[in-house]
C-alpha cells in the first residue's frame, strides 16, 4: 500500500491527536469541520486520551448513542495513520448527529481493514443500538477473534451467533468465554437449538460430547446440555443417562430437573413428572421455571384446577411480568387449552413489547383452525424486528400456497421499503420465491432493488453472495466471479464465498481448477467441518485425479451431509477407483431415498454405464 503522505507521525503521537480532536470537538462542536481541524491541529495537543470502552454487547439504555458527549469513551486504536484518524473522526462527527448508519459503516470497515479489536467492538455497539443485526454479528465476530482473551467479546458473538442460528459457532465463542473465567451456558444452547429442530443436532452432540470427555469433571450445564440433544434426538435412554449424571452432581439442577420432567410425560409417565417436580418445589418453593413446567405437566393429565392455581401461584412471584403471562400463553397452547390460549393471548396485544409475539401465535392459532383470513390478518399486525422477519414467512407461505406470488413480493415490498433496517433479510425471501419458480433473473432484478434500498449506501455481503449464486444458475460466470471478487474484498475470509468461487472454478473450467483448489483450502482451514467444503476439496481433488484423496474427502462429507450432489461426486470417484458395486449401490441408495435426483439423472445421462440399464 502506498503511504498518502512523506511525514509519518508515530502511532502514539496520532492516537494523542486523534482523542485531542475528539476532545476538542466536543467543547466547540459547533465549528465547521474545516475550521475544526485547522485550529485543534494546534491548539489541543495536551489533552489526554480516553479510556477504551468495555460497553459493546450490553444493552443501551438512552434514547441516543452519543448523548452523554463528555463521557462517552473512544476505542484506543493501534498503528494510527492520518487516514484512520480522518475516518474515525468523520464516524464520531456523524454519531454525534444521530447519523449511525454512517457512523457504523465506517467504522465496520475500519474495523475490518486494520482488524482492531477497539474498532471492532465500537462498531458492535453501534450496531446493536442501530438495530442492524447483521453488522453487529459481523462486527461480534471480528472482535471476538481479535480479542481472543476477552470474555465480553466472546460472549457477545457466543449471543448473536445464537440469535442468529449459528450453533456451532456460538458453541465454540462459549467455550472460550467458560475458559476465560464465564460462566458455563451450553444448556441454553442446546435449549434453543432443539426449540429450532436444527439438523446440526447431531454434529453440535458430538462436539459437546468430545469437550466432556476431555475434562476431568464436566459440569452440571454441559451434562444437561448434552441430555437436551439426547432427547432431542430421540434417544430418551441416552438422555436420561446423562441426567443421572447431572442430576448426581448437582440434584437441584433446574434445567435437569425440567427436562425429567418432561421425559417423563414423553413416556407417559405424568404422575412421576408431578411427583419429581412437587417435591423440587418443596425445597425451591420460588422457582418460576419449576411451576411452569408443573402447571404444563397439571394441564397434560387433565388436572386444570390444579393448573389454574399453579398458575394464580406464578403471577404472584412475578406479578409485574408480562413475558410469564406469555409462558403461560404458550403452554396452553401446547397443552391444547386453546380458548384459554386465546384469551391470554388477545390480553397481551395491548402490550407493547409482547403484542408482536402474541399477534403470531394468535395467527398460528387461527391457521390451526383453518381461519387463513384472519391468520393474514393477525400477521400484517405484527410491527417489527424479527417478529416482522416471522410473520412475512408466514404470510408469504400462506399467499404462495395460494398461488399469489405477485401478492407476496409486492407485500415484501412494501415491508423493506418501510424497514429499511430488515431489507437485507426481506429481500433475501422475495429472493427465494423468484428462485422456487427458476425466475433467476427476475431474482437478480428484486436483489439489485433491495441494494438500492439499504441505509447510506451499505453493500450486504449476504446479497451479494445470493446474487452470485443466481448468476451461476445463469451460467453467467464472470458476473458471479465478480460478486464474490467484490465480497471477498470486504471480507477476505468469508468461507462461503471462497468455496463457492472455488468450486465454480474447478466445476465449470478446465484452465482454473489449481486456482479453484487453493480458494476451497482456505475455506477449508475457515470451516474444517462443513460438508459442503469438504465436498468441494474432494470434487476438486478428483478433477485433478487425486483419486484416493477425494475419496477421503467425499466420505467424510456425505458421512456429514448425505446430499445428493455429494454421493454423485463420490459414486464418481468410485467408480473411476474401480470400486464399481460400491458406487452403484450407493446410487439405488439415493434413488430409493429421495422422490427427485436431478444431479444423479444428469450424472446417469453422462455415465450411463454406472447403472445399466435392463
Amino acid at each position: 500500500m502506498i503511504a498518502q503522505s512523506t511525514v509519518k507521525p508515530d502511532s502514539r503521537q496520532m492516537r494523542n491527536l486523534y482523542f485531542s480532536l475528539i476532545a476538542c470537538y466536543r467543547s466547540c462542536f459547533n465549528c465547521i469541520f474545516a475550521l475544526l481541524l485547522v485550529s485543534l491541529l494546534t491548539a489541543c495537543a495536551s489533552s489526554q486520551p480516553a479510556e477504551t470502552s468495555t460497553n459493546a454487547g450490553q444493552p443501551v439504555e438512552s434514547t441516543s448513542l452519543y448523548i452523554h458527549d463528555r463521557d462517552t469513551q473512544l476505542p484506543e486504536v493501534q498503528g494510527l495513520n492520518q487516514n484512520l484518524v480522518f475516518g474515525l473522526l468523520s464516524a464520531e462527527l456523524a454519531g454525534q448527529r444521530n447519523q449511525l448508519n454512517y457512523a457504523l459503516e465506517t467504522y465496520l470497515q475500519l474495523a475490518i481493514e486494520t482488524r482492531d479489536p477497539g474498532l471492532a467492538e465500537r462498531a458492535t455497539w453501534i450496531a446493536q443500538f442501530a438495530r442492524q443485526p447483521q453488522q453487529a454479528l459481523q462486527a461480534a465476530i471480528l472482535w471476538a477473534n481479535t480479542a481472543p482473551n476477552n470474555p465480553d467479546a466472546q460472549r457477545t458473538a457466543a449471543g448473536l451467533l445464537l440469535q442468529n442460528e449459528h450453533y456451532l459457532e456460538a458453541f465454540d465463542h462459549l467455550l472460550r468465554y467458560e475458559r476465560l473465567g464465564g460462566e458455563s451456558n451450553y444448556s441454553l444452547l442446546a435449549g434453543h437449538l432443539a426449540e429450532s429442530a436444527n439438523p446440526v443436532i447431531g454434529e453440535l452432540y458430538k462436539l459437546m460430547l468430545q469437550e466432556s470427555q476431555q475434562r476431568e469433571e464436566p459440569t452440571t450445564d454441559l451434562l444437561t446440555a448434552l441430555a437436551l440433544l439426547s432427547e432431542e434426538s430421540g434417544n430418551l435412554e441416552l438422555a436420561k443417562q446423562h441426567l443421572n449424571q447431572a442430576l448426581g452432581k448437582e440434584p437441584n439442577n433446574v434445567r435437569a430437573l425440567q427436562l425429567r420432567a418432561r421425559i417423563y410425560r414423553q413416556q407417559g409417565r405424568v404422575e412421576a413428572a408431578q411427583q419429581l417436580l412437587e417435591e423440587a418445589l418443596h425445597e425451591n418453593p420460588e422457582e418460576v421455571r419449576l411451576w411452569l413446567e408443573l402447571a404444563r405437566t397439571q394441564l397434560q393429565n387433565q388436572q386444570l384446577e390444579a393448573a389454574e392455581q399453579s398458575f394464580e401461584r406464578i403471577i404472584s412471584l412475578q406479578p409485574d411480568n408480562p413475558q410469564i403471562r406469555l409462558a403461560l400463553a404458550r403452554i396452553q397452547l401446547e397443552t391444547e387449552q386453546f380458548e384459554a390460549a386465546r384469551t391470554s393471548l388477545l390480553a397481551l396485544t395491548d402490550d407493547e413489547l409482547l403484542a408482536d409475539q402474541a399477534y403470531i401465535h394468535l395467527a398460528e392459532l387461527a391457521e390451526r383452525e383453518g381461519q387463513i383470513e384472519q391468520a393474514l390478518d393477525y400477521y400484517y399486525r405484527v410491527q417489527g424486528g424479527q417478529a416482522l422477519l416471522e410473520a412475512a414467512r408466514a404470510r408469504v407461505d400462506i399467499l404462495t400456497a395460494r398461488s399469489q406470488h405477485q401478492e407476496a413480493l409486492e407485500y415484501l415490498n412494501s415491508l423493506r421499503l418501510s424497514n429499511p433496517e430488515l431489507t437485507t433479510p426481506l429481500t433475501l425471501q422475495g429472493e427465494q420465491l423468484h428462485r422456487q419458480q427458476e425466475r433467476f433473473e427476475e431474482a437478480i432484478k428484486w436483489i439489485d432493488q433491495g441494494r438500492k434500498l439499504l441505509p447510506d449506501n451499505q453493500e450486504s455481503l449476504r446479497l451479494l453472495y445470493a446474487r452470485a449464486l443466481l448468476n451461476y444458475e445463469l451460467k453467467q460466470l464472470d458476473a458471479m466471479e465478480a460478486d464474490l471478487r467484490l465480497l471477498l474484498a470486504t471480507d477476505p475470509d468469508n468461507a462461503m464465498a471462497l468455496n463457492a468461487l472455488g468450486y465454480t472454478l474447478v466445476n465449470l473450467t478446465d484452465d482454473r481448477i489449481e486456482e479453484g483448489l487453493e480458494l476451497i483450502k482456505k475455506a477449508y482451514q475457515q470451516n474444517p467441518e462443513s460438508p459442503e467444503i469438504l465436498d468441494s476439496l474432494g470434487w476438486a481433488l478428483y478433477r485433478l485425479g487425486r483419486l484416493e484423496e477425494a475419496r477421503e474427502y467425499l466420505e467424510e462429507a456425505f458421512q456429514r451431509l448425505p446430499d445428493e450432489e455429494i454421493a454423485a461426486h463420490l459414486a464418481e470417484t468410485l467408480w473411476d477407483l474401480g470400486e464399481n458395486l460400491e458406487a452403484r449401490n450407493l446410487l439405488y441408495q439415493m434413488l430409493d431415498s429421495q422422490e427427485a435426483t436431478p444431479t444423479i439423472d444428469d450424472l446417469l445421462q453422462r455415465r450411463p454405464q454406472l447403472i445399466p440399464q435392463p
